[in-house]
């Protein structure tokens, strides 16, 4: 591959997180599709985080709980699917409104997890379409587990196993705040932005990271950075950012200077 791009979109961004039932931002996710325009660096995947579309039907399905019987957990599977599905056949419309040659393919069919991590993750079907100058949508979604009858997949393990299988140069993770902060700013206006996390600060900075406020059954902004620092290295770029500030991402593609968090090795 010439150069591939991940970018994930966080689900609080792109969906009403709050909202009851799941609603779709539009606002949002219409501008960042024509931020995307931007991109011409090389192959592209999008990755769609569940904010409300698929952590609300997960919780409520007992995902966030080690102890729920699997017939609550297979009874998830109907109405996770549908949410997500609805959600990535709207990121899909809003890509192709701007030109975006883009195609979903979810994880349910393929992916299979063992204890909530990926054991079997085909991308014959990514790479091809990538080769071919498509787009490729994915999404956190629910899969069967070998061991525990069925688990969450969430968006940043998909980024973060995508990157490695297929070499990816630059992830973008977009989130609803500044980067990684040095505490919750959506409780502490006076949090410090921290611009880089390697080696030397990463452990200070996952003690002062921790889950999302809000419902979210895969682990909040410490999994996130501890997932890619594991692929953090000189030659891959490794961002986390504030999806809903107009022009960030547009500005990242494009190889601008932004507010942001860099992972480095």
């Amino acid at each position: 591959m010439k150069h591939l791009t991940i970018v994930k979109l966080g689900g609080s961004v792109i969906t009403h997180k709050d909202s009851t039932p799941p609603k779709v931002n539009e606002a949002n996710l219409s501008r960042i599709a024509n931020e995307l325009k931007v991109h011409t660096r090389g192959e592209l995947i999008i990755i769609l985080g569940g904010g409300a579309h698929g952590h609300q039907a997960a919780h409520s399905h007992g995902f966030a709980d080690p102890t729920s019987p699997k017939e609550l957990l297979v009874k998830g599977i109907p109405p996770i699917r549908h949410n997500m599905s609805a959600l990535a056949s709207s990121v899909e419309t809003s890509l192709s409104e701007e030109g975006i040659p883009a195609i979903v393919i979810p994880p349910f069919v393929s992916v299979t997890l063992r204890n909530g991590l990926i054991h079997d993750y085909p991308t014959n079907i990514i790479r091809k379409s990538l080769d071919n100058g498509l787009v490729v949508i994915t999404h956190g979604d629910v899969c069967f587990d070998e061991e525990n009858i069925v688990s969450i997949l969430s968006g940043d393990t998909i980024a973060v196993y995508l990157a490695k299988e297929l070499d990816a140069k630059t992830i973008l993770i977009g989130t609803d705040v500044d980067g990684v902060l040095d505490d919750n700013p959506k409780t502490n206006p006076s949090a410090k932005h921290i611009p880089v996390i390697n080696q030397e600060n990463k452990d200070t900075i996952l003690s002062k990271t921790g889950p999302s406020t809000n419902t979210d059954v895969t682990g909040g902004m410490s999994k996130k950075v501890t997932e890619l620092l594991e692929i953090s290295r000189q030659n891959r770029e490794i961002i986390i950012f504030n999806l809903t500030v107009p022009d960030r991402l547009k500005f990242l593609l494009q190889n601008k200077t932004t507010i942001c968090t860099r992972i480095q090795s």
